[in-house]
């Protein structure tokens, strides 16, 4: 594997979107469920094995591993399909030649991709930093501890039941002095070793890194970024936007991490639309889409060179925005957009928290800014959905207070969002939407939102990633993970530790 921590390049190859028909997954799998459902590797309602019987239920569970062995996701390679010499792109090995063969490698149970995404704004969250170091006896672990059991509350959330397919991590007000490495390595050590960091960028006070489970990252393109600023005099970057683009198989993602202007009242509202405008409007990427329908329609001196047009500054008002008439996210098949967006409840802050107390959030959700702007026909708003939100407004708590006591005088607001749009053929599905309260580090909760969506197959002309990862984070992320746990931290139901075997001369066969 390969480290791939250098900023990707901007690139001349060209990443196409649209997939060839191809037939639907084989039979095989539904014979596969059957042959499972008939031999089970344990039946939890029956009673305790005799030992008379121990030789007879082990050679029952071997027959069954052996199964689950034979069903693995990988398939062989027959030296007739290797002689073809036929190469999928984006795939980097040599493969048969219909390409649902890989996605029932990787999707035994059809092309339901998973897809879990996180917003935080971590108030630079003093404690999260002083906790993240690594002990050196059990005695000093509880700081650590704690912090590790609230990163598997957001990370790892118990109301999803299997570990997510893709798991997107997009924070704001991250402290600017500290090592973006140490905050990766964190996010690896919790998430596990199936996953691995495929990229991440950062700027400012703003961080997007995207894990993906490790066999997925032979099927994806090299990922574009782009970073969108807000503010030109600044010299800490806390607002802007993070974009990052990339396939895997045939369908093509937008990630979007955003970090909205505050401020109440209509100026704080229309510096938020200005700042929504802006990531839509200056998007630079995918660059092969870009090149072939925005770029021959601005004039050369407009255009700039591509570093330039990419680092562009935000403009001071709405009339100055750039006015194209192409939508350029309408080039990806699905795009998430996550962040702190600032989103205000027109409503008195009495009345408010009366509704939360109430859990009436339905009415506090009629006076949201982003919800009345969605109902305003043309709005740029309007195209992109949100989730039911079911759950008390995210900002702003009083930290000096043990319990969740929204800050008085501030009307309790949802600022941290998760939105998503998709074509038609995806069927993107939100089956998850929440906060997680329990985490008090910040004046901000976290917030999660879990899709589910059927992966496109397909041969995409884009540069291959060639199964690129960040192999130092995955590196330092499984060591931190393995000292931790022999220090028996964030590790649940903890056993005592065996005494040592007394040495022996004798030999006792079991």
């Amino acid at each position: 594997m390969t480290d791939d921590t250098e900023k990707p390049k901007t690139r001349d190859s060209r990443p196409s979107f649209s997939l060839a028909s191809v037939p639907e997954e084989s039979e095989a799998n539904s014979t596969i469920s059957e042959l499972i459902k008939s031999t089970p590797l344990a039946d939890p309602n029956a009673a305790a094995v005799e030992p008379t019987n121990i030789s007879q239920h082990r050679s029952r569970r071997r027959s069954s591993l052996s199964i689950l062995q034979a069903i693995a996701p990988f398939h062989l390679l027959s030296t007739k399909d290797a002689r073809k010499r036929n190469f999928l792109v984006g795939s980097s090995r040599q493969l048969p030649q219909n390409p649902m063969h890989d996605i029932s490698s990787c999707f035994p149970n059809g092309r339901s991709l998973t897809i879990m995404m996180v917003t935080w704004n971590t108030g630079e969250a003093p404690k999260l930093y002083e906790q993240n170091y690594t002990p050196t006896a059990r005695e000093t672990a509880q700081p650590k501890e704690r912090m590790l059991d609230d990163m598997c509350d957001i990370l790892l959330p118990t109301f999803i039941d299997y570990v997510s397919d893709v798991i997107i991590v997009c924070t704001q007000e991250m402290s600017a002095v500290k090592n973006r490495m140490d905050w990766e390595i964190l996010l690896q050590e919790v998430i596990g070793q199936a996953h691995v960091l495929f990229h991440s960028v950062h700027f400012g006070t703003l961080s997007l890194c995207i894990f993906l489970r490790r066999d997925l990252i032979w099927y994806c393109t090299e990922p574009e970024e782009d970073i969108i600023k807000f503010r030109a005099m600044n010299a800490i970057r806390t607002k802007g936007s993070l974009v990052v683009t990339f396939n895997l198989f045939g369908t093509s993602f937008m990630i979007i991490n955003s970090h909205f202007e505050a401020g109440e009242g209509s100026e704080g509202r229309s510096n938020r639309r200005l700042n929504f405008q802006n990531t839509l409007a200056k998007l630079t990427i995918p660059n092969e889409y870009v090149q072939r329908t925005i770029a021959p329609s601005r004039s050369l001196a407009s255009l700039g060179d591509a570093e330039g047009l990419k680092r562009s500054e935000s403009t001071v008002s709405l009339d100055d925005v750039p006015n194209t008439d192409v939508d350029i996210t309408k080039a990806c098949d699905c795009i998430l957009w996550a962040g702190d967006m600032n989103f205000r409840i027109e409503m008195k802050y009495q009345e408010a928290l009366d509704h939360c107390n109430g859990k009436n959030y339905t009415e506090i959700l009629l006076n949201d800014e982003f919800r009345m702007l969605q109902q305003k026909t043309g709005d740029r708003y309007c195209d992109f959905k949100e989730a039911n939100i079911d759950f008390p407004p995210t900002y702003k708590f009083d930290l000096r207070c043990n319990d969740d006591t929204y800050v008085k005088n501030r009307t309790p607001s949802y600022t941290d969002r998760i939105l998503y749009r998709d074509k038609p053929e995806l069927q993107i599905q939100c089956t998850q939407y929440k906060s997680i309260e329990s985490v008090k580090h910040s004046d901000h909760k976290p917030v999660v939102a879990h899709f589910r969506l059927k992966v496109k197959p397909g041969v995409h002309q884009g540069s291959p990633s060639y199964g690129k990862f960040n192999y130092e984070v995955y590196k330092r992320g499984c060591i931190q993970r393995e000292r931790h746990h022999s220090l028996g931290v964030g590790v649940e139901n903890k056993l005592k530790p065996r005494a040592p075997l007394s040495k022996s001369s004798v030999c006792v066969l079991q």
